[in-house]
């Protein structure tokens, strides 16, 4: 279990290659409640000594839905922290070839089958709510090809198992780079019809941001992801994922279109980010304790 103790997060899951390596032979064997176990006697050390992130979550609860810091927040902060370690233990479940076992719910899940089945292609913004990235382990379609943008200073292990299970589901890994140039094969994979995934509550190396209300607080989110579902004029759905309990998930698909009044690009490209923000904020009141900002995210 890591969170990254910086102002900008990195996207590096922590173990090392040993860690890792040692969760997947655990999990072909054991149960991932047992991982759970290891999981909680790592919290007290992140609650104790990850400062950073102990003080980001607690202004996430603070600005956000206006809670006090008292023991109550606390409680919402140690929660936040069980819940990650427990999505983090079910990815490397996945991993040691135990995706049979997981459920996942869907709610308005025939958007995505129906735009599949269209000649075009199409945008999925997704969050770091819940455990995002299962979607591409469990979720599986043949028509399109997703190419999902991903932070590409993982561990060697953590690379080759996305990979292999990612491929499975017809997903391809388009790493971010430092030159920008994943910008063109995401535009390739637009004009060949196919799907792009990108995260809609990081920058993944552009600057531009916008200032969104979120509940009672500030925050800005990447326009880059938005700015390319205007310019190019594809469909855009807002993917959320939220674990309900041991080896269930939750999938809830959310169209996000344009309003008539937005003129440009740069208006249409704003619109579609603001409406991200409300969904995520949103869906995040049932599920508070999953969002996995390890960061100071607001104004």
């Amino acid at each position: 279990m890591a969170v990254t103790e910086s102002n900008k997060w990195k996207g590096v899951t922590g173990g090392g290659n040993f860690g890792q390596k040692f969760l997947i032979f655990l999990f072909k064997y054991c149960d991932v409640r047992v991982g759970y176990f290891f999981m909680y006697l790592t919290i007290p050390f992140y609650m104790l000594f990850g400062t950073k992130s102990r003080k980001a979550i607690f202004h996430y609860f603070e600005k956000v839905y206006g809670y006090k810091k008292n023991f109550r927040t606390l409680l919402l902060v140690w929660k936040t922290y069980n819940t990650f370690g427990k999505v983090l233990m079910d990815r490397f479940s996945v991993f040691s070839g135990q995706k049979h076992k997981f459920k996942v719910e869907d709610i308005g899940n025939d958007l995505f089958f129906k735009l599949v089945k269209e000649k075009e292609g199409f945008m999925i913004i997704g969050s770091h709510t819940g455990n995002f990235e299962i979607c591409g382990y469990l979720l599986k379609q043949v028509s399109k090809k997703i190419h999902a943008l991903v932070f590409g200073g993982e561990s060697e292990i953590l690379q080759k198992q996305r990979f292999m299970r990612f491929e499975e589901n017809n997903v391809e890994m388009l790493p971010v780079r430092d030159d920008m140039s994943h910008l063109f094969e995401i535009n390739s994979a637009l004009q060949e019809g196919d799907i792009v995934a990108m995260p809609g509550d990081r920058a993944l190396g552009s600057q531009k941001n916008l200032v969104c209300d979120f509940g009672n607080a500030k925050a800005e989110f990447p326009l880059g992801p938005f700015s390319v579902a205007a310019i190019r004029g594809v469909p855009l759905l807002a993917v959320f994922v939220f674990r309900e309990k041991t080896y269930r998930y939750k999938v809830i698909v959310k169209p996000l279109e344009v309003d008539n009044q937005a003129a440009n690009n740069k208006q249409k490209a704003e619109c579609l980010a603001r409406k991200f923000a409300f969904e995520l904020y949103n869906n995040l009141k049932k599920y508070p304790c999953q969002w996995f900002n390890f960061f100071e995210f607001f104004s």
